[in-house]
């Protein structure tokens, strides 16, 4: 039985990526290098192709100029994986840690990261998104795990130990994600460093878990992602935001995005942006605030 949100009206919150193990995440960068693997890899599995589409010599070389002019460093990529109708899925060798880009037919990055030993680059559409670095414990101000705790315990989970916490650098905000962890999910609650105020909540316990369980379920999990409508997306959105965060969501124009297939935005002018991953019950496990 999936867990559920204690959220108005008892919404139902169950998520969309599939469930991970992390038995073993000793150190704030391993839970960096979970989170940056499922986000990167969950969205393309089911859509990668058995063709052996191989990407041009000109795109490889366009995607490895972008991440020099990001990064300042040269990298290589593997060969990558095609994926039909969209681009490739690609390794990129020689870092410490494994690390992914999501690249289009015409060699634009779309999303992925780049992990070394002090600091991931998290790039989205050629630009990186923000940075994210290890931080020790005694660094975290215990107003924000204050708050962290207080949003995880809304949340309908097993307890979690706090198990690490990391940096991120997001535009010209500082946010504290701190993970907790049990013995096979990880949940990761960012705060405003300087508010101390709850700005990101990622739920990965609450997702649908159709790895390994053959093509008829990832099917289906499709079949009913593409059948949420945005006003469902709505409903489910404004209470989750309210429950979390305290922001008011009404009156916000819902965007549901095409690929990947289980992302939403949340925009009015003059009000915060919210992006948030759903569910094949067209609920929200995972909300952010966008900052750029």
């Amino acid at each position: 039985m999936k867990p559920m949100y204690k959220v108005i009206n008892s919404i139902a919150l169950a998520g969309m990526i599939g469930t991970m193990s992390i038995a073993s995440y000793p150190t704030p960068a391993s839970a960096a290098k979970t989170k940056a693997e499922v986000s990167t890899t969950a969205d393309t599995a089911s859509t990668k192709s058995n063709k052996n589409t191989k990407a041009s010599a000109a795109v490889v070389k366009k995607v490895e100029q972008t991440l020099k002019k990001l990064t300042k460093k040269a990298y290589k990529l593997d060969k990558g994986s095609y994926i039909d109708d969209y681009g490739w899925d690609f390794n990129i060798l020689g870092t410490p840690f494994p690390s992914q880009l999501l690249v289009d037919l015409k060699g634009n990055i779309q999303s992925g990261h780049i992990q070394e030993e002090h600091i991931t680059f998290y790039i989205e559409n050629n630009k990186i998104s923000y940075t994210q670095q290890n931080i020790d414990m005694n660094d975290v101000a215990e107003q924000d795990i204050q708050a962290a705790e207080e949003v995880f315990s809304k949340l309908d989970l097993p307890s979690g130990e706090l198990d690490g916490a990391v940096l991120q650098h997001k535009g010209k905000k500082q946010i504290i994600e701190l993970m907790y962890t049990n013995d096979k999910y990880g949940t990761w609650i960012g705060v405003d460093k300087a508010t101390h105020i709850v700005v990101a909540v990622n739920a990965r316990a609450l997702a649908d878990d159709y790895f390994n369980k053959g093509q008829e379920a990832v099917d289906e999990y499709h079949k009913k992602i593409k059948a949420i409508t945005a006003r469902q997306l709505q409903d489910s959105g404004v209470a989750q935001a309210e429950l979390l965060f305290g922001i008011d969501l009404n009156g916000h124009m819902v965007e549901k995005k095409a690929f990947p297939s289980d992302l939403a935005l949340f925009t009015k002018k003059g009000a915060p942006t919210v992006e948030g991953r759903f569910n094949s019950d067209g609920s929200f496990y995972s909300m952010h605030i966008v900052y750029k």
